[in-house]
């Protein structure tokens, strides 16, 4: 049971630099690559994270190929 008393961490973005869908998604691949080398199921990972970013990533592939047209 999560511990209501320490609420997660919030994260706020202080600024941003705007890139393109195919730099994003070089980026998204390459964070992919690299979290699946570190994750083990033996650790317990939590999927659901590595299967949100490969959507993500499908859903960037798509809009390259469709911006390159």
């Amino acid at each position: 049971m999560d511990d209501i008393a320490h609420p997660p961490v919030r994260l706020q973005a202080t600024s941003s630099i705007p890139i393109s869908s195919r730099q994003a998604l070089t980026r998204i691949n390459n964070f992919l690559d690299d979290f699946q080398a570190r994750s083990t199921p033996s650790k317990g990972s939590d999927t659901s994270i590595t299967a949100q970013l490969q959507k993500l990533s499908k859903a960037l592939e798509q809009e390259c190929i469709r911006q390159s047209k």
